[in-house]
């Protein structure tokens, strides 16, 4: 007989950003229920919470799943990785901690979509509700929510010149990407508190823990969910090897992400039917949207190193190695305090475009280009990612067995014009990364190379080089439900289901001009106020 672990008003699966706003919302009133399932372990670790200790998150395989795309048969079988945290604040918790709320076309595009009520002036007050801003509240901003968000403590001096670089490339200075104009280079703002991070588990789970109503089940892996009809009666896990089930008295939530989310509703029978026979496992319920639409922000970088300055492993840093924890502990400052993606913005790569449409993020570090992270010597990277890919790709199952990862298929830059657009990106770049602001701190350029300079020598490296900007959405697509693609109407629900919905970044009908962070936690507190509605 399979083990009970409880019963509960709202069972949320996934102990990400998404599922820590929906916790806390949802249990303030002390009159409903409420569990969290998290397949990893707690968030306690000091590398979560010190913003440089994300070097040793990405590619951990205790807090990052680890990954990989399907081969890409048009990039010669090139696959991509696909990091995405497992703990509590899930990817929140493993990120560069950048608080990009994309802008306001994003989410009018997406009411124009089918997604109404989701326009900008609908999703901005949702934004401010969350915000306590450091530098105060204005008509953009908030000034006394639970998210902390503060400028970098001590940016690297190299930020400063990445954003004069761009000056020089008569790209704007912006202050704020969350302003008025997301166009220009600057300085990020982070969800930081005290130079510590701030995930969602800080800003919002920690308070519903404090309540009677909540529970938090980690180390605990949901492999499907038991269907009647069409409603969702358990959920069946397997905690720290216990296999057991997790009763639903009212609302099954899914916040497990653009990958887990679909993965669940399929080895569930809930998805297209003709793909779940094939695998042997039951139509429940017959969408076909369910993993479809799924794309992220193609991304390329650009290396320099063995320079004079910039975070990295030389003996001429070494002063600033041992300094390091020491400027971190007492004055919460230097190179601990950072979040490595200091710098960065948006740019047009045609000055004919009403927005920008490529993203920078820039680090004041030296990194391999070879497959290897930290390498010796000092410099600095950036990356480009293109804002508003139209390469669509699916997530589908290669096992109904819930320890096989699900088959990503990414299809970067299956469409020419994405390729097009990221090669003048990169192009971009590199012009930012020569402008004459570089010339007194200077680290050659190792990757491209100066011997990469033509349209087809660097199509070459874009197609060896080729990765994302870790922001995979759309495979639980948010819409009109007259559309045979949508799989949850506006309010979130499931469609055909009588008591699922989906919330989280798997809704996003396009991937909005920016980092998917903070919109995934609007997107939360959307859904939240939506099931209240209903109660």
């Amino acid at each position: 007989m399979t083990e009970s672990f409880g019963a509960y008003d709202f069972v949320i699966v996934g102990g990400g950003s998404a599922g820590c706003v929906l916790a806390d919302r949802l249990s303030a009133s002390g009159k409903h229920s409420l569990c969290i399932i998290e397949a990893g372990p707690s968030d306690r670790d000091p590398r979560i919470k010190i913003p440089f200790g994300l070097i040793g998150l990405m590619n951990n395989p205790r807090y990052d799943w680890r990954y990989r795309s399907a081969a890409h048969a048009h990039l010669d079988g090139k696959t991509v990785s696909v990091p995405r945290g497992k703990t509590l604040g899930g990817s929140g918790s493993i990120n560069s901690m950048l608080y990009i709320r994309g802008r306001s076309s994003d989410y009018d595009q997406w009411a124009a979509l089918g997604a109404h009520g989701w326009a900008w002036d609908d999703v901005l007050p949702l934004f401010k509700a969350q915000e306590q801003n450091l530098r105060g509240a204005d008509a953009l901003h908030g000034g006394d929510g639970p998210l902390h968000i503060q400028d970098p403590p001590s940016p690297h001096p190299l930020t400063e010149v990445f954003a004069e670089a761009g000056e020089q490339m008569q790209i704007p200075r912006n202050k704020d990407f969350n302003g008025p104009s997301q166009e220009g280079l600057g300085v990020y703002q982070t969800n930081m508190k005290n130079s510590r991070r701030w995930s969602a588990a800080d800003a919002f789970l920690r308070t519903a823990l404090t309540r009677k109503n909540v529970e938090v089940f980690t180390n605990t892996a949901a492999e499907t969910i038991e269907v009647e009809g069409n409603c969702a009666r358990a959920v069946i896990v397997n905690r720290s090897g216990a296999k057991g089930r997790i009763d639903v008295r009212g609302e099954l939530i899914l916040a497990a992400g653009a990958i887990d989310s679909p993965a669940l509703l399929l080895r569930s029978g809930i998805g297209p039917g003709a793909d779940l026979q094939k695998l042997g496992i039951e139509t429940n319920i017959d969408l076909p949207g369910v993993g479809a639409n799924l794309h992220d922000h193609p991304a390329v970088a650009v290396f320099h190193g063995n320079g004079p300055t910039g975070y990295g492993m030389a003996l001429s840093a070494l002063p600033q190695l041992i300094a390091a924890p020491f400027q971190y502990l007492f004055g919460r400052r230097g190179m601990f305090a950072s979040n490595t993606v200091e710098a960065g913005g948006f740019a047009k790569t045609d000055a004919t475009l009403a927005e920008p449409n490529v993203q920078f993020h820039f680090i004041p570090a030296r990194l391999g280009h070879e497959d290897k992270m930290i390498v010796y010597g000092r410099g600095y990277y950036c990356d480009v990612c293109l804002l508003k890919p139209r390469s669509r790709g699916a997530l589908k199952l290669a096992s109904p067995d819930p320890t096989t990862p699900p088959t990503i298929d990414l299809n970067l830059l299956s469409d020419d014009r994405d390729y097009d657009e990221l090669l003048e990106g990169l192009k971009l770049l590199r012009a930012i990364m020569a402008a004459p602001a570089f010339d007194a701190v200077r680290s050659p350029e190792l990757a491209p190379g100066p011997s990469v300079q033509t349209d087809e020598q660097l199509r070459g490296y874009i197609q060896s080089r080729l990765g994302t900007a870790y922001h995979p959405v759309g495979t639980c697509k948010i819409g009109d439900l007259q559309s045979e693609d949508t799989v949850v109407d506006p309010r979130l629900r499931l469609k055909k289901a009588a008591n699922i919905r989906v919330i989280d970044a798997s809704v996003m009908p396009e991937v909005v001009a920016g980092n998917t962070n903070a919109p995934t936690m609007m997107i939360a507190e959307k859904g939240a106020t939506e099931i209240l509605a209903s109660l």
